[in-house]
């Protein structure tokens, strides 16, 4: 069964579909924990797996909970991490065994997937901060709190301001070089090496807050020495004291939660980790990308013109902010104090 699964891996990275390292990532470490379990229960054959055993995958504690490793330079295990999958771990996990069995069926292993379509209504619409919200984090960023108290204000506004802005995935942002910035001209932008391998120019308002950031904090952090990219940690490595890496993804969460964490602590906004069903909204990197989406639609931009700032491969894809506005806007129109109908007992 292993040997399949790194078939499946290959074939995605062949076939472009998933080739970033994140996502063959995820669809490896889903495929590991499902293929653990199928041999506690002494399954060791694809075609012998039915929908019964799929459903009772979904209520397992595999299956629900995870398990979170840290190493060290010896790759030892230092520490770890149990909880509950969030409600867009479970999805994700879901749509790779989905991925996976319709790969089955294509290479004639199986003759029909055991994963049963999920309908829209178990589809979750993506999260995204209000204008609102979004105003108390720029507040915020502008602060004396902030600005005393951060050990490098505009390298993390920085980070808000292209995270919003530009709409940026997190692994997009990392991995802007000094190259890629092009602000030489009435238009500003960014090379953006997007999902696949996709390279687009991105525009980019914010910058004036980046080249600030660039000609001060960028340099500290530097310290005389230089790098190819924009965002640098200043974390070093023994015997590498040379090598200067890009800000990791766990990192930028980090900077990202902190700053929203403050920015709403006098307001009456809860934040908490998603448990299971999402009731509250769960602050991450990627919630930029869904506001900006969001507030665009809201003030009038063309869907097509929101697709090409995003990146995103379909119009599809960006179709789905559209149907949360088009929702919310229902629902002003029917029960707004203006607009609605409301009734009285």
């Amino acid at each position: 069964m292993d040997f399949i699964v790194s078939d499946f891996l290959k074939h995605k990275k062949i076939t472009g579909s998933s080739s970033t390292n994140n996502t063959i990532s995820s669809y490896e470490n889903d495929l590991n924990i499902f293929l653990n379990y199928l041999k506690k229960k002494n399954l060791s054959d694809f075609n012998k797996i039915t929908p019964k055993i799929i459903e009772n995958f979904y209520v397992s504690k595999d299956f629900n909970t995870y398990i979170k490793f840290w190493k060290n330079k010896k790759n030892e295990e230092r520490r770890k991490e149990k909880g509950l999958r969030s409600s867009s771990s479970k999805k994700r996990f879901i749509y790779t065994l989905s991925s996976f069995f319709k790969y089955l069926k294509f290479k004639k292993i199986i003759d029909e997937s055991p994963i049963q379509k999920l309908s829209n209504k178990e589809l979750e619409d993506p999260q995204s901060l209000s204008t609102k919200e979004m105003n108390l984090i720029l507040d915020y960023l502008d602060s004396d709190i902030f600005i005393n108290n951060s050990k490098y204000p505009k390298r993390d506004k920085s980070i808000i301001f292209i995270l919003y802005y530009c709409g940026l995935r997190v692994s997009e942002l990392i991995n802007i070089k000094m190259s890629d910035i092009k602000f030489n001209n009435s238009n500003p932008y960014i090379i953006i090496n997007g999902k696949g391998g996709k390279f687009r120019e991105q525009p980019c308002p914010c910058f004036k807050i980046i080249l600030d950031y660039s000609k001060t904090d960028r340099l500290k952090i530097l310290n005389n020495r230089s790098s190819e990219y924009l965002f640098v940690s200043s974390y070093r490595k023994k015997n590498t004291l040379d090598k200067i890496n890009s800000l990791t993804r766990q990192f930028i969460d980090k900077i990202v939660k902190n700053i929203c964490n403050k920015a709403f602590e006098n307001e009456n906004f809860s934040i908490v980790k998603n448990i299971d069903k999402r009731k509250y909204k769960m602050i991450s990197s990627h919630m930029f990308r869904h506001s900006i989406a969001s507030h665009l639609l809201e003030n009038g931009v063309d869907l097509v013109k929101v697709k090409e700032h995003l990146g995103h491969s379909s119009i599809s894809i960006t179709s789905r902010y559209l149907k949360s506005l088009i929702e919310k806007t229902k629902i002003l129109h029917d029960f707004g104090p203006l607009t609605g109908d409301i009734s009285h007992d």
